[in-house]
C-alpha cells in the first residue's frame, strides 16, 4: 500500500473532490475509480469522503493506493539500481536482458529482478528497452506513479552510428510500421505510426560516429529504424544492416532519464554509466550531452 497526503490549496476551495484528485493531485481516472472501491481509499481529515463532495482550502486529503503484486517469479540478479524513492526505481539494465517475461521466457528479465527486490510492489516499466540495449529503465512501484509519469519521461540515448551523419544535428520525422507481424524488423512506411527522433553528433571516429538521440515518440526499435533509414544503421545492429566487427550488439545505451518525482514534482535526473563494450567502442567512459 502507498499512502499519499495532500493539503487542498485555495484554488480548489468549494470544488468537488474529484476535480482536485484529477487536477492538483494528478491522479488518473482509473486510479480514482479504484480508490472508490475501498472505504478507506480516500479520506478527508481522517474520514471517508465521496469524490462528488466539496472540499475546502486546508482540507487534508489522504489517498491509499492498494495494488497486488504481479505473479512474476522473483529472481536475484546483479542489476544496479541507479535511483529509488517510495514510488519509482531506476535500474541500469545490462545487454541480453529482456524487460518483461514472455511465453517462452519466464526468468532472467528485469521484471523478475524487480519482483525479488520489491516483493510487495507492482512492476510498471515506463521505458522498455530492447533486450540488447543497455541503460536506464524507470519502473513505477504503484499505479499512482505510473499514471503520473506516463509519457512524461525525457530520455537521452547514446548511439554508435555507422558512417558520419550529415548534417551533424537534426531530426527524423518518418512513420514506423511492422509490415510482417511474424518478423521483428520494423521499417519506415506510409501506413506506420508517426515517429520523431532527434540526433546530435558528439564525436567522429573512423567509419562511425557517436550521437546523442532523443525521442519525440516511443515506437519499437525507433532509433534503430530511423538511423537505418538515413543510411547509417547502428554499429553492431545486424537486424538493420549494421556492421558487427566492433561490438557484438547494437551500440545503443539509454544514458539519461529526466522526470518529475511523483510525490512532489521535483525534477530528477539519472545518468547510467556506459557499459564496458561501449567504453571500448568509443575509447572513453563518458560524453557530455
Amino acid at each position: 500500500m502507498r499512502a499519499l497526503e495532500y493539503i487542498v490549496p485555495a484554488e480548489y476551495d468549494g470544488r468537488k473532490l474529484l476535480h482536485f484528485l484529477r487536477g492538483g493531485a494528478g491522479c488518473s481516472y482509473s486510479l480514482v475509480r479504484s480508490l472508490k472501491t475501498r472505504p478507506d481509499g480516500i479520506l478527508r481529515n481522517g474520514a471517508p469522503v465521496r469524490t462528488i463532495d466539496r472540499v475546502a482550502e486546508g482540507d487534508r486529503i489522504r489517498v491509499q493506493v492498494y495494488e497486488t503484486a504481479q505473479d512474476i517469479e522473483p529472481q536475484e540478479l546483479p542489476v544496479p539500481v541507479l535511483y529509488e524513492d517510495a514510488d519509482v526505481a531506476v535500474f541500469n539494465k545490462p545487454s541480453g536482458m529482456a524487460c518483461h517475461p514472455a511465453k517462452k521466457l519466464r526468468l532472467g528479465t528485469l521484471a523478475n529482478v524487480f519482483a525479488a527486490r520489491y516483493p510487495d510492489e507492482r512492476c510498471h516499466i515506463l521505458n522498455r528497452l530492447d533486450r540488447d540495449t543497455t541503460g536506464a529503465v524507470l519502473v513505477a512501484k504503484n499505479a499512482f506513479a505510473a499514471a503520473k509519469l506516463s509519457g512524461q519521461v525525457r530520455k537521452v540515448y547514446l548511439a554508435g552510428v555507422s558512417g558520419r551523419l550529415d548534417p551533424p544535428e537534426g531530426a527524423v520525422d518518418a512513420p514506423i510500421g511492422q509490415p510482417d507481424r511474424t518478423n521483428p524488423r520494423r521499417c519506415v512506411c506510409p501506413e506506420g505510426q508517426r515517429a520523431v527522433t532527434g540526433y546530435r553528433v558528439l564525436e567522429v571516429y573512423p567509419g562511425f560516429c557517436a550521437a546523442a538521440c532523443t525521442l519525440g515518440t516511443g515506437r519499437t526499435h525507433q532509433i534503430r529504424v530511423h538511423m537505418a533509414y538515413l543510411g547509417h544503421p547502428l554499429v553492431g545492429d545486424a537486424l538493420y544492416g549494421g556492421e558487427g566487427l566492433l561490438i557484438g550488439r547494437q551500440a545503443l545505451h539509454c544514458a539519461r532519464l529526466v522526470f518529475a518525482r511523483p510525490s512532489d514534482g521535483q525534477e530528477v535526473q539519472v545518468q547510467a554509466p556506459l557499459p564496458e563494450d561501449m567504453q571500448i567502442l568509443f575509447g572513453k567512459t563518458d560524453f557530455s550531452y
